[in-house]
């Protein structure tokens, strides 16, 4: 998020977690704690003269906040309703400033492309889903786990 907020300049950005989970809240404010100590978020960060900061809104859980307007109108502490388009989100979006939004995957998708580069991320997957893929297994498995994969091109 840190890396997208230099890009375009933002100085404030939000992580939306459901409210009914008390543990992710706990460790996502922890993490963020640890990650000011470090100097990877707050003022001046690593020396750079870039400011940035992160706050975790916790929602009301409702499945529509999925949809990223309906997410702003939560945020906003309104009712999580999407609201028409134009103006889109990068025009007019969270208190009516230019917002943009992303889920966790993307972001973290994000340093290894700037490492790898974008030639080296396009050839993992298939030729129509490219790149890495999140999923989640849960209920009756041996094993619940959360998996990145990559998938292997046929």
């Amino acid at each position: 998020m840190v890396i997208a907020a230099k890009a375009i300049g933002a100085h404030q950005g939000y992580i939306y977690c459901r409210a009914e989970y008390p543990l992710a809240v706990k460790r996502l404010n922890l993490a963020i704690e640890q990650a000011k100590e470090a100097g990877l978020l707050g003022n001046n960060i690593l020396g750079s003269g870039f400011d940035f900061d992160v706050e975790v809104y916790q929602g009301a859980g409702a499945f529509v906040c999925g949809e990223e307007t309906a997410l702003m109108q939560s945020i906003e502490g309104k009712r999580g309703m999407p609201r028409p388009r134009p103006p889109f989100p990068a025009v007019q979006g969270l208190w009516k400033k230019p917002t943009v939004l992303n889920n966790v995957e993307t972001y973290a998708n994000v340093p290894q492309i700037i490492q790898n580069g974008g030639a080296w991320y396009a050839s993992i997957g298939t030729a129509t889903s490219k790149g890495t893929k999140v999923f989640a297994l849960t209920g009756a498995v041996n094993n619940i786990v959360l998996w990145r994969c990559r998938w292997a091109s046929a």
